[in-house]
């Protein structure tokens, strides 16, 4: 009997032991379940502040382009309104077609000036040479000491080879 009872408390002490067990890894699941549960929230919340954000600058963007667009074509219109005000160039070459007087274009004829600078030109003032050239008593002039390098042929002209002969290669002048 007391082997028998032994067994039985054997017994009991284990399922005791795999019930606290299992109601540990209830636990520990449940937990792990809450901590998944939360960092899923988490995640669908920075997913939603995040395609927010990208919509919201999205919007900006398109609110910036649609002012610039609007700029732009209110500029064109003020310098269209412009340029219907300013003066033409007149046309410098005259013709008659259908027997009015009109511009036509002629390439021999020079254009009239679209710009005319109003300020004149001016020369650079610089202070005359000196002069160096004034003349002997003898009214000779100094012979210039002549350098023969400068008469001397080039290096290429004397390595030049021979055989290249040409026939009628423009050997003969006439």
């Amino acid at each position: 009997m007391k082997e028998r009872k032994e067994k039985e408390q054997k017994l009991l002490r284990e399922k005791q032991e795999k019930e606290v067990e299992e109601q540990e890894r209830r636990m520990i699941e449940e937990k792990s379940r809450e901590r998944y549960r939360e960092w899923l929230r988490k995640k669908r919340d920075e997913e939603q502040e995040r395609k927010r954000r990208q919509k919201e600058e999205e919007e900006r963007r398109l609110a910036e382009q649609k002012e610039k667009k609007e700029k732009a074509e209110r500029m064109f219109s003020e310098w269209l309104e412009q340029a219907k005000n300013k003066p033409r160039p007149t046309l410098s070459s005259y013709g008659y077609v259908n027997g009015k007087l009109t511009g036509y274009y002629d390439g021999s004829s020079y254009p009239a000036p679209g710009f005319c600078n109003p300020i004149p030109w001016k020369p650079i003032p610089m202070p005359p040479p000196p002069k160096e050239n004034v003349r002997n008593p003898s009214g000779k002039k100094k012979k210039r000491p002549v350098s023969h390098q400068l008469y001397r042929s080039s290096p290429s002209m004397v390595c030049k080879p021979k055989d290249n002969l040409h026939v009628g290669g423009g050997m003969f002048r006439r």
